[in-house]
C-alpha cells in the first residue's frame, strides 16, 4: 500500500496509534462542512437524526445538541470512543447515542429518523448499500444531506480513486446514486472541492 492510499485508509477507518492522530486531526477540518450540513437540512428541535460516519462526533455536538434526538455510527472504534467522550452529556441525558457498526446495515428500524447527514461517503466501504440504508430509516418526508469530492469529469474521478484508493464521483454519477437507492433530489451545491447534495425520501 503506498503513501496515498495508507493515508486515506486512515482517514476513512482509524486505526492503530496512526489512527488516533487521524482521528485527532480530522475534526479540526470537518467542522465547516458539518456546518454546511446542518445548514441543507435546517435541523430543528423535533427531529431526530443520524448521522453516519460519524467520525468524532463534531456534527451532534455542534449542530445537533438541540434536536430530540440524535444518533451516530462509525466503524473505527477509535472514533466511536472519541465520539462517546465529546458527547458524554448528551448520552447520560439518554439524547444521543452512538454506536459501532456497519453503514450498510444500520441498526435501526424502518422510519426511524426525520433527517440524515453524511459528511464522508466516500469513507464508507459500501456507498450504495449505505445509501439504500439510510432511505429505509428515514421516515416519508425525511431529509438527507451528504458532502463528496467534487470531480468535474468521469476521467478524473477514476483517476482519484486509482490514486487514493477510495471511491470517487461527479455530481451526474451522484445524483444517480441517490435516485437509485430511493431518494427524490433535492439540490446539489459546491463549496472549493466539496459538492452537497440534499435529497428527500417521498
Amino acid at each position: 500500500m503506498g503513501i496515498r492510499q495508507t493515508l486515506a485508509s486512515q482517514a476513512s477507518d482509524p486505526h492503530g496509534p496512526l489512527g488516533w492522530i487521524a482521528a485527532w486531526i480530522m475534526p479540526l477540518q470537518s467542522d465547516a462542512h458539518c456546518g454546511d450540513l446542518a445548514g441543507l437540512l435546517a435541523l430543528r428541535p423535533e427531529d431526530e437524526v443520524l448521522d453516519v460516519a460519524c467520525g468524532a462526533g463534531v456534527f451532534l455536538q455542534k449542530r445537533a445538541s438541540h434536536v430530540r434526538h440524535a444518533a451516530g455510527i462509525d466503524h473505527s472504534e477509535i472514533q466511536i470512543r472519541m465520539a462517546r467522550k465529546r458527547n458524554r452529556d448528551g448520552i447520560v441525558a439518554g439524547t444521543v447515542e452512538i454506536v459501532w457498526g456497519d453503514s450498510a446495515a444500520l441498526p435501526w428500524k424502518d422510519d426511524r429518523f426525520s433527517a440524515v447527514a453524511c459528511n464522508c461517503l466516500s469513507c464508507l466501504s459500501q456507498p450504495q448499500p449505505s445509501l439504500r440504508e439510510m432511505h429505509r430509516v428515514l421516515r416519508p418526508g425525511g431529509r438527507v444531506a451528504l458532502s463528496f469530492d467534487d470531480h468535474r469529469d468521469v476521467a478524473t474521478a477514476r483517476r482519484e480513486e486509482q490514486k487514493w484508493g477510495l471511491p470517487a464521483w461527479t455530481e451526474p454519477e451522484f445524483r444517480t446514486m441517490l435516485e437509485e437507492a430511493g431518494f427524490s433530489v433535492v439540490s446539489m451545491s459546491r463549496a472549493g472541492k466539496l459538492a452537497f447534495a440534499k435529497a428527500v425520501k417521498q
